[in-house]
């Protein structure tokens, strides 16, 4: 599954999403930044397996590939990047990843870089629109190449179980 990526609309049943949506309000928030870009966001604590295991049986259920994988860092994003375009690549082997507010933009998206390291994919932001790719694969958001805003998403990395570097 080394280049994988699925999208999948309205993933959430309507009264999981909305409950995921509430619960952005209720987050304490943390200042996300790195070394080279600085500030680009904010992510919550941690989502507990005890508290959020019907999520994360949800998309065991929907995404079949991700049974066996172990949950890296699951937790709700708030980003507005709209300075830079920031690819990267993750150092885990999957990312799971829900839109959850914001509006219904382009821009508000993600965006995926093909093996000449060109930017040839755009996933537009669409609320409760899901993606499931490796993100080994240089990947951005796309904020700073037009309109955007702000947007919460959840995201939730994954390993295979049999690395020994996680």
């Amino acid at each position: 599954m080394k280049n994988t990526l699925m999208v999948i609309e309205d993933f959430f049943p309507e009264k999981e999403f909305k409950f995921l949506q509430n619960e952005t309000s209720k987050l304490k928030l943390i200042p996300r930044k790195n070394e080279v870009h600085g500030a680009y966001g904010f992510t919550s604590n941690h989502l507990t397996m005890e508290e959020y295991k019907w999520l994360f049986d949800r998309i065991e259920t929907s995404i079949p590939a991700t049974k066996g994988l172990k949950i890296i860092d699951p937790s709700f994003h708030y980003r507005r990047n709209h300075k830079k375009v920031l690819p990267h690549i993750d150092r885990v082997d999957y990312i799971f990843l829900c839109y959850l507010k914001g509006p219904e933009l382009m821009y508000n998206g993600t965006g995926l870089y093909n093996e000449d390291k060109k930017l040839d994919r755009y996933i537009g932001f669409k609320e409760n629109r899901a993606l499931f790719f490796n993100p080994r694969t240089h990947h951005t958001d796309l904020q700073a190449l037009g309109p955007s805003s702000f947007r919460w998403s959840l995201n939730i990395f994954y390993n295979e179980s049999h690395r020994s570097d996680s």
